[in-house]
Parts: structure tokens; C-alpha cells; sequence
């Protein structure tokens, strides 16, 4: 998507309310999901289970941050800009996207680095273009081995009978990961703008991010309920897997604390330990994503610092994606 179009949708004021419309509606219908099932299971009992290991709350943290470390690590290869002091623009993407709604922050990505970076637009919104579509080929390629492996198994109708709607969620990532995937590898030439070994690298930091985020939300859980099985925790990754990659959702954070509240009749565990759990999470990602957002305002809006110093593109032309920020 071109730098105009972009503009004329932000531009366009009766489309962004009625985005900003539906997005209330659908984080209404949330809040509203969850606050019937805690009053089912009871706000006492909730508040008493709460986590009470630290593990729990310092995984939490590290989970958070893995996101825009590796979104920094994915940019720096792709425009061979060193981002020195400049980790809070990666901090509030990740807000944006978890947050508001998804790929927002890629929007607010590409206006940010219009104005800081002596990059082509050009070259700005096709390597964003490119780093979505990679990190889309290892979600839904890793996706779609998950929901093979318990279709398989038959334990995916646990999803299904939680929530027949849900039912419409995998068919859609089913499809996504069916199509998408051998697209790009069929024609990632044409496709993918990236130099081939660039691409291979990106792909593998998405692809590593991912992992380590499944283990460490896998490990989270583990935490405060050891007995349940790995292969039910597995479940509920797919499951949130699957919500993940519907695109443009508000506020993916509470959307996944809905989703275990759904789910959570098919644990054998305590309700108001599960319930805990997962609000404990959902709380503390919407305080995260608050607290981010303040810290990285004070710091991006700041008076400009020195330039950013290009890695190691003295050679490249300037414009090309090689080139140096022209201020922090």
C-alpha cells in the first residue's frame, strides 16, 4: 500500500469514525463477555486466586518485551539503520498492534520513519510490506502444523464445542495458512522485495520470536498450575494462534484473556485459578500497554538527539533502505 493511500485514509474522517465506532462495539461485547464470566465464577473467589509466584508476573514482563526486541533486530537488517536509543518506537508499535488494532502499528511504523529516517517511501512501505508477509508465512506455516496435529488427534473439537463460532476462526486461518504459504513460496520473487538472504533472516527472527513466545506463555501457565497437561496448554496456543491471525481485531490482549475464559471449562483445574490467570494477564497487559505508551510519548516527542549513525551502509546509496536516520 502506497504512502497516498495511506494518507487518504487517514484523511477520509466519516471511514476512521466508523473504524473507531466498530472497534468500541466489539471491545464493548469484550469487556462485557468478561465481566459475565467473572460474575459467574464469583469476583471474591477471583481476587483470592490471583498468581501469587513472581515467576508468573517477571515471564509476563520478559514476554512483553520480546515483541519489539525482535521487531528492532527485523528493522536494523532491513534498513541497516542503527537504532540507538530508539527501542520505545518498537515499545509503541507493539502497543499499537496489541492495543488498538491490529497492524496499526505498522501504519504507525511507516509515518515514523517519514519523518526520521532518510529512506524512499518506497523502500519504507515495501520492506514493512515484506516483514508482514514473512512474519505472516512462519505464523500461519506454524499454525497450520498445530491445528493438523490436534485435527489429527481429535482433541480440535475442543475448541469448537467451547464456542461454535470459533469454528469460522479456523476455517479462516486454516485457509489463510493454505493459500498464503505456497503463494509466497511460489512467487516470493515477485513478491518479496527483499534480497534473499535478508528475507532468510527475517523470517528466522520471526519465526524464532514466535517460538520463544509459546514457550514462555507455555511456561507462564506452567507456573501457577503444574499439573495441567502440556498438550492442553499446547491447545489453548492454537487457539490463540488462530485469533491472532484474523487480521485488523482491537485490542488482541483482552480478545486472548476472553478466549481462555471461554476455554477454560476444559481444564481439569480450580475455575477461579484459571479465571485469575488469565485476567491477571489481560490486566496486566492493558497496564503494560498504558505505561508504554506514557514512557515512550515523553521519549519520542522529546527535543531531537543526535543522528542516528548507519550500520555498516557507508557505500550504499542513500534513499535504498541503507541509509541514515536523519535524527533520533
Amino acid at each position: 500500500m502506497s504512502t497516498e493511500t495511506f494518507e487518504r485514509v487517514q484523511a477520509n474522517r466519516p471511514l476512521m469514525l466508523l473504524l473507531k465506532a466498530l472497534q468500541v462495539l466489539v471491545m464493548a461485547g469484550v469487556v462485557l463477555f468478561l465481566v459475565s464470566k467473572l460474575t459467574d465464577i464469583g469476583w471474591h473467589e477471583v481476587w483470592e486466586a490471583l498468581p501469587t509466584t513472581p515467576w508468573f508476573y517477571v515471564i509476563f514482563i520478559v514476554m512483553f518485551f520480546t515483541f519489539p526486541l525482535a521487531e528492532l533486530l527485523v528493522y536494523r537488517i532491513m534498513w541497516k539503520v542503527d537504532f540507538k536509543g530508539q527501542f520505545g518506537v518498537f515499545v509503541r508499535k507493539r502497543v499499537y498492534n496489541y492495543a488498538v488494532l491490529s497492524y496499526s502499528g505498522e501504519a504507525y511504523m511507516a509515518f515514523w520513519a517519514r519523518r526520521r529516517l532518510d529512506i524512499r517511501d518506497r523502500v519504507i512501505f515495501s520492506t514493512i510490506k515484506d516483514s508482514n508477509i514473512l512474519s505472516g508465512l512462519a505464523s500461519n506455516s506454524f499454525t497450520a502444523i498445530l491445528l493438523a496435529v490436534f485435527f489429527l488427534t481429535g482433541q480440535l473439537s475442543i475448541i469448537t464445542d467451547a464456542d461454535p463460532d470459533y469454528k469460522s476462526y479456523l476455517i479462516l486461518a486454516a485457509l489463510v495458512g493454505l493459500i498464503l504459504v505456497p503463494v509466497v513460496l511460489r512467487f516470493r520473487k515477485h513478491i518479496i522485495s527483499l534480497a534473499p538472504d535478508v528475507a532468510k533472516k527475517v523470517f528466522l527472527i520471526h519465526l524464532t520470536r514466535l517460538v520463544l513466545l509459546l514457550l514462555l506463555q507455555t511456561l507462564q501457565w506452567s507456573v501457577v498450575l503444574p499439573d495441567v497437561p502440556f498438550n492442553m496448554w499446547m491447545l489453548f496456543l492454537t487457539a490463540q494462534l488462530v485469533l491472532t491471525r484474523v487480521p485488523f481485531l482491537p485490542n488482541t490482549d483482552l480478545l486472548v484473556a476472553g478466549l481462555g475464559l471461554t476455554l477454560m471449562g476444559y481444564v481439569d483445574a480450580p475455575q477461579a485459578t484459571l479465571a485469575s490467570m488469565f485476567v491477571a494477564a489481560g490486566a496486566l497487559s492493558q497496564a503494560m500497554n498504558f505505561a508504554a505508551f506514557l514512557a515512550t510519548s515523553v521519549r519520542l516527542y522529546a527535543p531531537r538527539q543526535r543522528p542516528l549513525v548507519p550500520g555498516g551502509a557507508e557505500d550504499e546509496e542513500p534513499g535504498e533502505g541503507a541509509a541514515a536516520a536523519k535524527s533520533a
